[in-house]
């Protein structure tokens, strides 16, 4: 059995200088009912696709937690078979936690979300608030309004009139944008964070502009009852020279206020050799970027994702991230915000793109040794299927099985697989299949002789020119990976969202009553 450790010891730890990881193993909408301040979300039916890119460096403390214990044990003993050799498991997880005295946090991003709130407490951000915004966007003014959020979140519903900037392309497109020195900029986003981020990324590059943030984004806009504009595709290209030249300028001095190191090709290759500390490259250009070229091990986190959601992509606290570009510009702002966030060692690589190893490709999940499972040919289920003698499972996510799905395919989460098929009776043969049958295979070794796996899983089955479906869904599970946003949950929608924006004006003051607060103010000049 693991090792435990105790919320008392574990709560030193967290707070401590050495490199810890904490990982709470349970579904994503049970963390989100209540978590650990920094605890990554890592769910025990995806540990195995998740963990190796993850957690690199195999020696690195892990703790796992979840509500009460029950599930993390056997994580664990994941985890040490994939060879990660300091493992050890919270006891009583979040239940002993909050028992302990010790303050547990709903929602997800909660490191972001409350250096949002840290940022305009300290930062003290210009808001404008909708009706006014919209007064003068009517009147005609001279005000421009960049959307911060990532483009597919902008094509959804957007400020009627505004254009697409995400993350550092605030700064790196800047001169392209905005044509006069008298115009007022208003930067959006969906709520808080990336908005306030946007502007003060603006304010602190030194732009000659007024700058100001929309309060409460395009939640708030609603709520006073405005319409957004659907599917616009005003976005940033990619800078002018002058632009370019402009921004790398005021990115510099960024970096130089908050005191981020810039690193080069050597010292990134020398860190990533040092078997005592863990090392992340963050590549913060554009996944189609990213596709084309980028430095061997990095992870893509596009459109300010690293800074919205870091714990995803870098669960080890106090490691060294390198954010990487190809001019400096996304990935100074990036780590502006992230260096201030106290959990990490942050530094921007130099030239990375000239001087590293390139390849090609998105990103591929890593599997340690693939489980075997009894396996099933694309030619084959099509006979079964049409004997009527094929009961096909899809145990992916949830989301990609009700984007298009095999025909016929139910879904169930992995999780839950086991206990599915031993509690039904089936006459046909069941087949397990995902998006690239990963999932699948290891569903597949949960369950042992009881269901087949589909080779390939549902890319394959288009590759042999057969068509999914978003017909005929059907949930035989619950759908726990399943992360409903304050607008879609159940009940008046309207309160819904104005309980979130409430939560998220008190969030700070939580995060400073029940927790360690790392957050550092570098660039305003002084401390929380």
């Amino acid at each position: 059995m693991p090792e435990t450790i105790s919320s008392h010891d574990l709560n030193t730890a967290m707070r401590g200088t050495a490199e810890i990881a904490l990982l709470d193993v349970r579904e994503i909408v049970a963390y989100g009912t209540g978590h650990l301040f920094a605890a990554a979300s890592m769910p025990a039916s995806r540990l195995e696709l998740e963990v190796e890119r993850s957690i690199p460096r195999k020696t690195t403390p892990i703790v796992v937690t979840d509500a009460d214990g029950s599930i993390s044990a056997r994580a664990a003993m994941v985890l040490a078979a994939h060879g990660y050799t300091s493992v050890c498991v919270h006891e009583g997880g979040a239940q002993a936690w909050s028992a302990a005295g010790l303050s547990l946090f709903p929602e997800l991003d909660v490191p972001s979300k409350g250096f949002g709130a840290f940022a305009r407490r300290y930062g003290q951000p210009d808001f404008i608030d909708p009706a006014q915004l919209q007064s003068e966007l009517a009147d005609g003014n001279n005000i421009l309004v960049l959307d911060a959020r990532p483009r597919s979140e902008y094509h959804a519903g957007n400020i009627p009139g505004s254009i697409a900037a995400p993350a550092g392309d605030l700064v790196r497109c800047f001169d392209d944008l905005v044509s006069t020195r008298d115009t007022r900029v208003v930067v959006n986003c969906m709520s808080a964070t990336r908005g306030i981020l946007g502007a003060l990324s603006l304010v602190a590059a030194g732009v000659p502009n007024p700058i100001q943030v929309l309060h409460h984004g395009t939640r708030g806009w609603l709520l006073a009852g405005f319409d957004l504009e659907r599917g616009a595709e005003r976005v940033a290209h990619p800078p002018s020279e002058p632009a370019l030249r402009a921004a790398v300028a005021r990115a510099s001095r960024l970096l130089q206020a908050a005191n981020v190191a810039v690193i080069d090709s050597a010292t990134l290759r020398t860190w990533r050799a040092d078997a005592s500390r863990s090392t992340y490259s963050i590549d913060v250009r554009t996944a189609e970027e990213f596709a084309t070229a980028h430095i061997c091990g990095a992870r893509s986190a596009a459109e300010s994702e690293i800074v919205m959601s870091p714990l995803h992509y870098v669960p080890t606290l106090r490691a060294r991230v390198v954010l990487t570009d190809d001019d400096t510009v996304r990935a100074s702002v990036a780590a502006l915000w992230l260096a201030q966030m106290g959990l990490w060692e942050v530094a921007v690589l130099r030239n990375g793109l000239v001087d590293m190893a390139l390849i090609s490709g998105d990103e591929d999940c890593i599997v340690q040794s693939p489980p075997t499972a009894t396996a099933m040919t694309v030619t084959r289920l099509r006979q079964l299927q049409r004997q009527g003698a094929a009961r096909i499972v899809d145990v992916g996510t949830s989301d990609e099985y009700a984007r298009a799905h095999i025909p016929g395919a139910r879904w169930c989460s992995r999780a839950e697989i086991s206990a599915y098929l031993s509690n039904a009776t089936f006459a046909s043969t069941t087949v397990l299949t995902s998006s690239d049958g990963a999932m699948a295979s290891l569903a597949g070794h949960d369950c042992g002789d009881a269901a087949y796996v589909l080779v390939g899983g549902n890319i394959a089955w288009q590759h042999a020119g057969n068509e999914l479906t978003t017909q005929t869904s059907e949930f035989v599970t619950a759908r726990v990976d399943h992360w409903l946003a304050s607008s879609e949950r159940a009940g008046d929608q309207r309160r819904n969202v104005m309980s979130y924006l409430a939560w998220e004006n008190l969030l700070l003051d939580d995060i400073n009553a029940g927790s360690w607060t790392p957050y550092t103010n570098l660039i305003w000049g002084a401390q929380a």
